[in-house]
């Protein structure tokens, strides 16, 4: 297993949500390719955004710089529409990227409604799925979000094609929510990619506040997701993901528990328990929230990263991942 480099781990240097980068200006992708080079990580997973407007000719120039630095391109987008997928695998050929990740964060609502939006999707899959066969381009689809494993797996299963996958993210499992764990166990064996991440819990007025912290700072057990992950896909590529950002869970109003019949009381009482502070919107605030200076807001994510990417290599030299599960 390898670590690569997410796009949102520099979220606010790259200008991709909320904040941009006055002094200096954004990171471009190119730049992100030589800071993964110079940090020795072997990939970087793109945003959409970072490409979107580039022809041709940029999308091969940026595929010959990453290959000239030995780095392995991926593109992701949270579009879920057919005909974009394949547009996103043809960029990707371009790229010589081999993987496009699909976001399922637009897969909201009712259990019905869901259910509806997935199977709609598979039907637009077809076009997809065919020039992804053409290319030997792999469409990985993220869990979480709104997506329990289980159905994720019903439904890559159901596309019936080997370069239609998963991209588990282990921090996501807690947003449905499930164990990290237990999720990997379910998605494993469909794995194609990972996004390495984790979590600290407060509680909520409506149940949780999920915080992106740095790699071992969270409550995720990080050493058995990946011990889980490994068994299934010993050479599954992560992607380290240290975003500012934050997930309301609200496990205690009704509505979400209607939405997510899978929610068992363990997984409720489980995240409850891991959130022992109460959430302060005040007092929780990422540099960029708190009008901090521009450098020292870039200084704080950069900081962020590096220490979970230190801590990341060493979780993967453990010894605790070469056991078998028991």
């Amino acid at each position: 297993m390898k670590i690569g480099l997410h796009a949102f781990s520099f979220v606010l240097a790259a200008g991709l949500r909320d904040y941009q980068p006055v002094g200096r200006g954004a990171l471009a992708a190119s730049d992100m390719v030589e800071k993964a080079a110079r940090l020795k990580c072997p990939a970087v997973q793109l945003a959409l955004r970072q490409v979107k407007e580039m022809d041709m000719v940029g999308l091969v120039n940026l595929g010959q710089l990453a290959k000239e630095l030995g780095v392995t391109l991926h593109l992701s987008t949270s579009t879920l529409q057919g005909e974009h997928l394949a547009d996103m695998i043809r960029k990707a050929q371009y790229l010589g990227a081999p993987q496009v990740t699909v976001g399922m964060s637009r897969l909201k609502g009712t259990v019905q409604q869901r259910q509806r939006m997935l199977e709609d999707l598979l039907r637009e899959l077809d076009v997809a799925i065919k020039t992804a066969e053409k290319y030997k381009i792999v469409l990985a689809f993220e869990n979480g979000r709104h997506t329990a494993a289980a159905d994720l797996a019903a439904f890559i299963q159901a596309a019936q094609s080997e370069y239609v996958g998963v991209c588990f993210d282990a921090g996501n499992a807690l947003t449905v929510p499930e164990n990290p764990a237990e999720s990997a166990n379910i998605l494993g064996p469909l794995a194609k990619s990972a996004h390495l991440k984790d979590w600290q819990v407060y509680r909520s007025l409506e149940g949780a506040m999920l915080v992106n912290c740095p790699v071992g700072d969270g409550v995720i057990n990080l050493i058995e997701v990946l011990r889980v992950l490994k068994l299934h896909k010993p050479d599954l590529l992560l992607f380290l993901q240290t975003a500012a950002e934050r997930v309301s869970v609200p496990i205690l109003e009704d509505q979400f528990l209607r939405e997510y019949p899978r929610i068992t009381a363990r997984s409720l009482a489980g995240l409850l328990r891991q959130g022992t502070l109460v959430y302060s919107p005040e007092e929780l605030q990422f540099p960029h929230e708190s009008k901090a200076p521009e450098k020292d807001v870039l200084k704080w994510e950069e900081d962020r990263l590096k220490r979970s990417l230190k801590q990341a290599q060493k979780l993967l030299g453990t010894e605790s991942l070469t056991l078998s599960l028991g």
